[in-house]
């Protein structure tokens, strides 16, 4: 399993001569599986970043693309409305996303696709897109495989399964959990809520990957989010503010710390800490000082050498770039 980052800046898209290193693109992400169904992308949200990711695609004769989104916020959006996929009538989408606020998916793209504030109505559209609710978080499961395809059930019958050993009822066939690509979902802590998701290839014993935007730093780290983080080969975590900007203006913004993430990787025991979800204010510079500090945070009380291994190794998303969810040796 891979991810590939089109878009990791927070808030709104930049373009800086001192933010080049980790790029200007809001959030995008690609999940590359051999789970997935054959001429299927899969990405998450659709920032500024998903212009460039449609581009990628098209490069490669993919006409199908799989979307889930964390949350409804503009600069996890913005990129759906001008993607060449979006506008080329031979493409086609499944798309996730929590219903909140009573608004659903179809809701929400309506809105931002139509007049005055859109020059093409998503209605002209809306044949080529098949929208999925995401309602009460944590009740389902999205199960994929090669062959059946895009599958939400209850948590309650995967869970069975898993646990007895049973082959689930996908489409016309029957398919064991190890030939899939599981995504469980956990409701976190924005200033209404984002949708965190857990990718697992081939469960039990398979590579897992941790989506984590949008989740602001708590008093405690609740025992159910430990669990939906553990021992997870890469976590991407938001990390938007130093710990002495968070304190003095943006605490209740929705993001998160160095010293949170680190916390939370430790609890939970993850291998790999990517920090994403950059500060629009911030240079290449302070995102290197943020890595800084997790670094600090991780070392902090122990003596570090060639003999005494950090349990994680931690760095900063960028643009375009693509990384394999389990750490090769270099």
């Amino acid at each position: 399993m891979r991810v590939k980052f089109y878009g990791t800046r927070g808030s709104t898209a930049i373009c800086r001569k001192d933010a080049v290193e980790y790029g200007g693109n809001t959030t995008c992400l690609r999940l590359l599986s051999e789970f997935l169904p054959e001429g299927w992308a899969l990405l998450i949200d659709t920032g500024t970043g998903f212009v460039e990711a449609s581009k990628d695609l098209l490069k490669e004769g993919i006409m199908k693309v799989a979307v889930l989104f964390t949350h409804w916020h503009h600069d996890h959006t913005a990129g759906l409305l001008l993607a060449p996929h979006t506008h080329i009538p031979s493409a086609e989408f499944k798309i996730w996303g929590p219903e909140e606020h009573g608004q659903n998916p179809e809701d929400v793209i309506s809105g931002l696709m139509r007049e005055p504030v859109f020059p093409v109505n998503f209605q002209k559209l809306r044949h080529r897109f098949k929208l999925h609710s995401l309602k009460h978080i944590g009740t389902q499961v999205l199960v994929i495989h090669p062959e059946a395809g895009f599958h939400l059930l209850p948590v309650h019958v995967y869970e069975k399964a898993a646990k007895e050993g049973l082959k689930l009822a996908l489409g016309k066939g029957r398919y064991g959990i190890f030939e899939c690509l599981v995504v469980k979902m956990l409701k976190t802590a924005h200033p209404e809520y984002t949708v965190s998701y857990r990718f697992e290839e081939s469960p039990p014993d398979g590579e897992v990957f941790v989506f984590l935007t949008d989740h602001e730093n708590t008093d405690g780290i609740p025992a159910d989010l430990v669990r939906h983080v553990h021992k997870a080969d890469l976590l991407v975590q938001d990390c938007q503010y130093t710990r002495e900007v968070y304190d003095k203006r943006t605490a209740g913004f929705g993001h998160g710390t160095p010293d949170y993430c680190v916390k939370l990787a430790l609890r939970a025991e993850v291998k790999w800490l990517g920090l994403t979800h950059h500060d629009p204010g911030a240079s290449d510079k302070v995102v290197d000082e943020i890595v800084e500090e997790a670094f600090a945070e991780l070392t902090k009380g122990r003596a570090v050498d060639d003999y005494d291994p950090l349990p994680f190794d931690i760095f900063a998303c960028a643009d375009y770039e693509e990384v394999d969810v389990v750490r090769r040796e270099d």
